[in-house]
């Protein structure tokens, strides 16, 4: 495997973890919450929410589209109905955390049973995005990397690199680093460095 290769791969495959991390903390908080071992911070709960919407939505999805689907779009018409399926998913993303905001809303408010809506909305959202990335990992990837050209490559890894270590651009890094490093902190240990 060429550096570039490895490079742009290692930069997908760490953006996906740490969209993963975050909403596995969701998950999990939310699981503390119900079970009476936490209390509700809703200023966490925002913060997780808004980072899953804004990060992929500003940085990780349009590196994907632009460059990595379109490149192999290019090369080999083979990818073309997983690219398909993969953009309309990207696609469908801000109705679900649309109906994840309703709900935290609704609990912050005490509308009745809106906690249980959150916690459906949470697992949809989830389920729906753990087989978007196994999907990505597991399909597209490997079709990448039988198809694209080592100057693929190079522009992918170029392209993903801007997105900085570990998590963002140049244009939102302060934004997001911030917001990754209040959430771990806020988190309660030991699904954070926050006190239990």
């Amino acid at each position: 495997m060429s550096d570039s290769i490895a490079k742009a791969i290692g930069i997908i495959r760490a953006e996906h973890r740490a969209l993963g991390a975050v909403i596995n903390n969701i998950k999990a908080v939310l699981q503390e919450v119900q079970a009476g071992r936490m209390a509700m911070d809703f200023k966490l709960f925002w913060a997780m929410v808004y980072y899953i919407d804004a990060f992929p939505d500003r940085l990780h999805h349009p590196k994907e589209d632009d460059w990595l689907f379109a490149r192999l779009s290019a090369r080999t018409p083979l990818a073309n109905i997983l690219i398909e399926t993969l953009q309309s998913q990207h696609q469908m993303e801000p109705q679900a955390l649309a109906g994840m905001r309703r709900a935290l809303g609704n609990l912050e408010a005490g509308v009745a049973g809106s906690m249980e809506a959150l916690q459906a909305t949470v697992t949809a959202y989830a389920d729906f995005t753990w087989k978007h990335l196994r999907t990505e990992e597991n399909e597209l990837l490997p079709l990448a990397e039988a198809h694209l050209l080592a100057s693929d490559w190079d522009a992918i890894a170029d392209a993903f690199a801007q997105n900085a270590d570990p998590l963002v651009g140049a244009a939102d890094k302060e934004l997001f680093d911030a917001l990754f490093h209040d959430i771990v902190n806020r988190t309660p240990a030991p699904l954070g460095l926050g006190a239990a």
